[in-house]
């Protein structure tokens, strides 16, 4: 099974490896990233089948915008991974309002807002949206106070959005180890390439359903 994927969020770990294994795998790629240097380089890498989109999730026209420059380009989108980040935030005397306000506009309202933009081609496709996520979800992180209320928060909001759209598999995956950047190997960490594997196994996916993963190193 192919179809076209959009990558909301290209960065050296996750974001790169994923639109590698997907693309490697047959499927046409949207990159989405705020810089367009990285995603340009990357896209002209991977060769036909991918393309650089600069956009911000925070900005529903820049997503709306992207969203249908992928679909004029590739078709109806069948796979979302939503992968942006927003930063981890401070402890209790540094954090700040502004702060967290800014990673909730990355991985809650940016999430959503990428899910309106390509939500008729989930339905139509029977797709599937990958929420990037913690293991903060639902643990005490009183060393990233921002991180640890908004968390929740992008879970709350892929458990929701996968209880209303009973035709799409919406599933957040708990990322529990550091992932190292694409190409780098550490004992200690999970490689973006193998959480990029397991990413790809849940968009193609066949019968089963999965609404949260959990992933870490052994």
């Amino acid at each position: 099974m192919t179809g076209t994927a959009v990558v909301a969020g290209v960065g050296p770990k996750i974001g790169e490896a994923v639109a590698r294994e997907l693309h490697d795998a047959g499927y046409d790629v949207g990159l989405f990233a705020r810089s367009e240097g990285s995603i340009e380089e990357l896209a002209a890498d991977l060769g036909e089948g991918a393309l650089a989109v600069p956009a911000d999730v925070t900005d529903q026209e820049s997503v709306q915008s992207g969203m249908t420059t992928v679909r004029e380009a590739f078709g109806p989108v069948s796979a979302l991974v939503l992968n942006a980040t927003g930063g981890g935030g401070g402890p209790v005397g540094d954090a700040n309002a502004e702060r967290l306000r800014d990673i909730f506009d990355v991985r809650v309202a940016g999430s959503l807002a990428c899910v309106n933009a390509a939500l008729s081609d989930l339905r139509e496709t029977e797709g599937t949206v990958i929420f990037s996520g913690t293991t903060y979800a639902d643990s005490l992180v009183p060393e990233q106070i921002e991180w640890g209320a908004v968390g929740p928060a992008a879970r709350g909001l892929s458990k929701s959005l996968a209880t209303a759209l009973d035709d799409v598999q919406v599933t957040y995956v708990r990322i529990g180890s550091r992932v190292d950047p694409v190409g780098q190997v550490d004992d200690d960490a999970l490689s973006a390439a193998e959480v990029a594997a397991r990413y790809r196994e849940l968009v193609e996916r066949d019968a089963a359903v999965t609404r949260e993963l959990d992933l870490r190193q052994r």
